[in-house]
């Protein structure tokens, strides 16, 4: 992939962790123009296992985690479930999480316990999204709410800084929805004690249609700030663990 993987081998200096969303296919076997992401996906997580960048990986290949000092990580990919909830009408082929719920409960339980360490989750889908419903999302909470989650990041749906919980439970979880690279990206900043985050906005992008009808998007190079981000994340007592 033209980003690259490892920060020495692409268009990006640093280590790359994508997963994939809706827009990326079905699952290896299922795909209908002999490419699929997915396979690319886990060929790639082979790859960062053998470099040292992540630590633990679905037994499917497709989910991941890794630690970055005492900070764990963990890619979901399309959103922390283990199969299309009966009753919701899109593809469950397309939308099929494969796993990731579980693979998450074991992650945690095995690489972060009751340590109170800091933990940042991604997937695509936030908990605004139609095919990841509210039974889903309450699912998903009840397994995370033991450990100290001081980030849930994801895309799919727009940008911007939001909390969230289920009703009638207090511990919300921070939420990031990155959006794309072509207008910006999110800076995130996470020490022993506080969690810091910016979104770093290209200033004064013009969009503007070519004489074919293609839409172009200016930019003079100037850059600004939103969604200033600035809140203490203490360890979760044993108690509440």
């Amino acid at each position: 992939m033209d980003f690259g993987l490892d920060g020495t081998d692409g268009l990006l200096k640093y280590p790359v962790f994508e997963g994939w969303g809706n827009h990326d296919g079905p699952p290896v076997g299922k795909e209908k123009n002999g490419f699929s992401f997915q396979a690319q996906l886990k060929k790639r997580n082979v790859i960062r296992l053998e470099k040292g960048l992540i630590s633990n990986i679905s037994t499917n290949g497709l989910h991941y985690s890794w630690d970055w000092d005492d900070v764990h990580f963990a890619q979901l990919n399309i959103y922390p479930a283990d199969k299309q909830r009966d009753g919701v009408h899109y593809s469950p082929v397309w939308h099929d999480p494969q796993g990731a719920l579980s693979f998450l409960k074991a992650d945690l339980a095995r690489n972060v316990g009751g340590s109170g360490r800091p933990v940042v989750l991604m997937a695509h889908c936030g908990f605004d999204t139609d095919w990841w419903v509210a039974a889903d999302w309450a699912e998903f909470y009840q397994a995370v709410k033991p450990y100290n989650v001081v980030l849930y990041l994801y895309g799919h749906s727009g940008t911007g800084v939001s909390a969230w919980a289920p009703a009638g439970e207090d511990k919300k979880l921070t939420c990031i929805n990155d959006g794309q690279a072509t207008t910006g990206f999110f800076v995130v900043n996470i020490t022993g004690e506080r969690l810091r985050a910016a979104y770093r906005l290209k200033s004064g992008v013009k969009n503007s249609k070519a004489p074919d009808g293609k839409q172009v998007l200016s930019w003079g190079g100037k850059w600004d700030w939103k969604w200033l981000l600035d809140k203490p994340i203490a360890p979760t007592p044993p108690a509440a663990r």
